[in-house]
């Protein structure tokens, strides 16, 4: 196929396209800067593992156990202020470590479920509620 008119043109079209062409020596051929595509940078690289890291390592802390009755006054109370709440759930992660808190809105409640911005919560979640103080409109 080498000496065919096909190959020639074969390798005109490479030529014109892309100012270096490429012979092959043997029966291989290698695929050029195509297995490069996916790799990363050493920036990229440096902050994927620092992500990774922090993840891995963070640890939140499990806050005490509440009461029905306590989580009720603590609900009662921000719908009378509309105050922003963290809710610490009694949920594990896959590594046994305790999940992050949900902040949000108190917006309403049925039967045994509270509703925190958009989501729907049952009240035998929750460990932990609280009012959050000082808390930054832009961290919403």
């Amino acid at each position: 196929m080498v000496g065919t008119p096909e190959a020639w043109l074969v390798l005109k079209v490479i030529q014109i396209s892309n100012d270096k062409s490429f012979s092959d020596y043997n029966d291989y051929h290698d695929r050029g800067f195509m297995k490069w595509i996916t790799a990363f940078n050493m920036a990229e690289l440096a902050n994927s593992i620092s992500k990774n890291t922090a993840e891995a390592t963070k640890e939140i802390p499990t806050l005490p156990l509440m009461s029905e009755e306590e989580i009720s006054d603590v609900l009662q109370e921000a719908m009378e202020n509309n105050v922003l709440l963290s809710i610490q759930l009694n949920t594990r992660d896959e590594f046994g470590r305790q999940t992050e808190s949900i902040i949000g809105k108190f917006n309403g409640q049925k039967n045994d479920e509270i509703l925190i911005d958009s989501t729907w919560y049952f009240i035998s979640d929750i460990r932990n509620i609280h009012f959050v103080e000082n808390w930054k409109w832009s961290k919403i």
